[in-house]
């Protein structure tokens, strides 16, 4: 007959396998993380000054084989993504061939900008860590006031109006 566990060794089994567990959930909760994580990617087809390249003139992406978007130039759109790596296919309306690629987004920030004239290009990096401005209301009207004040001056030098051939 076999002989009974003893009492220690039973207890020493359940915390080592309770460990076990603990260690799972977390490992599981670190991958699931990592693994969906969403973030905001947003798509610019914009030209861009330095370097210089011109936009394609109409594209539609696809990322992460989700539903297409149709971009003309000086286009941005957002996509949704989860995850770290991801997969974007250009069509173009010009007849060009197709450009597909894959990329990383590092899983710190939650809103990225992706340029297709630089990915096209070739040109690393063409995913970048987008920052928006935080304004405040008073710098806003500021800005505003003084854009207004420029336009004023040029109206009065009649600048503007050679510009509109008025």
């Amino acid at each position: 007959m076999a002989e009974p566990m003893s009492v220690k060794s039973r207890l020493r089994r359940q915390t080592l396998l309770r460990a076990a567990l603990a260690v799972l959930w977390i490992a599981g909760a670190v991958i699931l993380f990592i693994f969906s994580r969403g973030h905001a990617l947003l798509v610019d087809n914009r030209n861009l000054e330095e370097p210089a390249l011109r936009a394609p003139e109409t594209v539609v992406v696809y990322v992460d084989r989700q539903l297409g978007l149709e971009f003309y130039r000086g286009d941005r759109d957002r996509f949704q993504v989860a995850g770290i790596n991801h997969s974007i296919y250009v069509e173009f309306a010009d007849g060009t061939p197709p450009f597909e690629t894959r990329f990383t987004l590092p899983i710190k920030d939650d809103m990225y900008i992706l340029s297709i004239p630089k990915m096209i290009a070739g040109i690393e990096p063409f995913v970048e860590v987008f920052h928006s401005e935080q304004v405040n209301r008073e710098e806003a009207a500021a800005a505003r006031a003084a854009e207004e004040a420029e336009r004023q001056a040029l109206e009065e030098e009649g600048s503007i109006f050679s510009v509109f051939g008025e």
